[in-house]
């Protein structure tokens, strides 16, 4: 399926430019302690990229970042905290990989919640939209300066690609 949608952005786009995912590419990838997510940090970080996983919890991430590792022992696998059912915890994520020195070339909206019983987040918006929708959106405006600036200083145009079911 990967495969496929990869050849309709080739066949669309007319070229398809990895060098976001490449040896010199950050990512970061919601939503990657498991299914989708997780098998595409894994296939970045064979690639060569490095791959930031925000986890809601350290634990879960660690866990996930070892799994990873223990398949390739040589990947650049980072976690940190962020919860996308709280405009806080993103905020906060925001916040601290904006003040790094890292780029940023490719950000890929994964995470996601599905079926859960009515629950409001901590910001009182029902916990679905609030993990799937409002949570991405925020970080993805709060990210996009960063990805710019580091289109303009490198010349490698950043991606960001929303997953969803």
């Amino acid at each position: 399926m990967i495969k496929s949608c990869l050849q309709r952005s080739q066949c669309r786009t007319g070229s398809l430019d990895c060098r976001a995912c490449s040896s010199s590419g950050v990512v970061i990838c919601p939503g990657a302690t498991s299914g989708i997510g997780k098998e595409t940090a894994r296939v970045l970080a064979l690639r060569g990229a490095k791959v930031i996983i925000p986890a809601r919890t350290l634990e879960a991430g660690a866990a996930v970042r070892q799994s990873l590792l223990d398949g390739q022992p040589d990947a650049k696998i980072d976690v940190m905290q962020m919860d996308l059912a709280s405009l806080g915890s993103v905020e906060c994520f925001a916040r601290s990989f904006n003040s790094s020195d890292q780029p940023l070339n490719l950000l890929i909206n994964n995470a996601g919640v599905m079926c859960c019983p009515f629950q409001l987040s901590e910001d009182g918006v029902e916990l679905q939209f609030a993990t799937n929708h409002l949570g991405h959106f925020l970080l993805t405006n709060l990210l996009l300066d960063k990805m710019k600036a580091t289109a303009k200083e490198t010349g490698i145009q950043g991606r960001i690609v929303n997953v969803s079911s």
